[in-house]
């Protein structure tokens, strides 16, 4: 990866985000792809070595199949991440 990204981290996740001036100026890319993968194969994703991830966007992960081009997108978190979330962004003020 370029260092021309930037770094920031969301909700424990660290993403590198294109720059701006950047044609994808804005867009989230997770640093770890495999947690992508894992966070969706546990959401109920199918054959994963079909699809590519391609970028996180509001607490989602997106991915292209490799075929079909078709898109699909898992949630990061479920109830339950969000409220352990909170809590710990809460505890750490």
């Amino acid at each position: 990866m370029s260092s021309d990204f930037i770094h920031t981290e969301e909700n424990g996740i660290k993403y590198l985000v294109h720059p701006k001036g950047s044609i994808f100026e804005g867009i989230k890319m997770r640093e770890n792809t495999d947690d992508a993968f894992e966070n969706a194969i546990k959401r109920g994703m199918k054959n994963p070595d079909d699809w590519m991830y391609m970028y996180s966007e509001k607490n989602k992960d997106y991915f292209k199949n490799y075929y079909t081009r078709e898109y699909i997108s898992y949630p990061q978190f479920d109830l339950k991440d969000k409220i352990k979330n909170l809590k710990k962004n809460r505890d750490a003020r």
